[in-house]
């Protein structure tokens, strides 16, 4: 048998030890079971606003080394044109496991190496000249990936279910232009209200599965990376806005499915 305590929070209830356990471990554990089998990466928020010389990062989830890391406040780090491509990376620098708690050390870093390190996570990434200003309005969703003076999130390092995925972000953009389109077809308008109705990062196996259907593309078992994922959308959505379908875009009449999401 278990036994599971809430607290009642009224006015003139005396709040005893056991009742602010109870409250820690539900609050805790909640966010640690919901999320055990996804990714490290970025579960929510996290979004990258450039103001004046300093990025703002604003509120957001980041799992990383199988924790939970809340990002609350609005944290910003200064940046400066280089002319060559840095990464915003959030960063776990150390763990410290004590008697009474755990001490986790974090940072936002920008670094000129593009690989992720062990517990490191991307943000975005960009390259800037010098004299020009660092933008997050995209002209058409391949702007997201322009080389210079632009947020770069292509590359973010998002989490899913067992693996990562690409930016919702991007994934939001790229459902918006869809519905744009008045040649889209009926699959594509659903996976774009699938994307859009989301509260998390496409499942990056649903994600896949839509380009393979779209493209012609044989199962990879899911080893697509999510640079050649960004591509891909980009093709299909020109396809799209060329009344293009599934299947002039590499299927035959007779390999064309339906895609249904519950």
């Amino acid at each position: 048998m278990m036994e599971h305590i809430y607290p009642a929070f009224e006015r003139g209830r005396i709040m005893k030890k056991e009742l602010l356990w109870a409250l820690r471990d539900y609050s805790y554990s909640a966010l640690q079971i919901k999320y055990q089998d996804y990714a490290d990466g970025i579960l929510s928020g996290c979004g990258v606003r450039p103001e004046g010389s300093i990025l703002r990062i604003m509120p957001g989830m980041i799992r990383c080394a199988d924790f939970i890391f809340l990002i609350t406040g609005g944290e910003q780090i200064p940046y400066a044109p280089t002319g060559e491509y840095t990464s915003l990376k959030f960063r776990l620098k150390d763990k410290e496991e004590l008697p009474d708690y755990t001490r986790y050390l974090t940072e936002f870093v920008l670094d000129g190496c593009l690989e992720r390190g062990k517990n490191e996570i991307e943000l975005c990434r960009f390259k800037l000249k010098s004299g020009a200003e660092l933008r997050t309005e995209y002209k058409d969703f391949y702007d997201i990936q322009t080389e210079y003076d632009t947020v770069n999130l292509a590359d973010a390092t998002w989490s899913a279910p067992g693996q990562n995925t690409l930016s919702k972000e991007v994934t939001d953009y790229f459902a918006r232009k869809v519905l744009e389109c008045g040649k889209a077809e009926g699959t594509d308008v659903q996976f774009a209200y699938f994307l859009l109705q989301g509260r998390e990062a496409a499942d990056y196996r649903v994600l896949t599965d839509y380009i393979r259907r779209k493209t012609g593309g044989e199962s990879d078992d899911g080893q697509m990376d999510t640079r050649t994922a960004f591509h891909k959308l980009e093709g299909i959505l020109d396809g799209i806005r060329k009344g293009a379908s599934a299947h002039r875009q590499g299927r035959t009449d007779g390999e064309r499915r339906m895609i249904v999401w519950d």
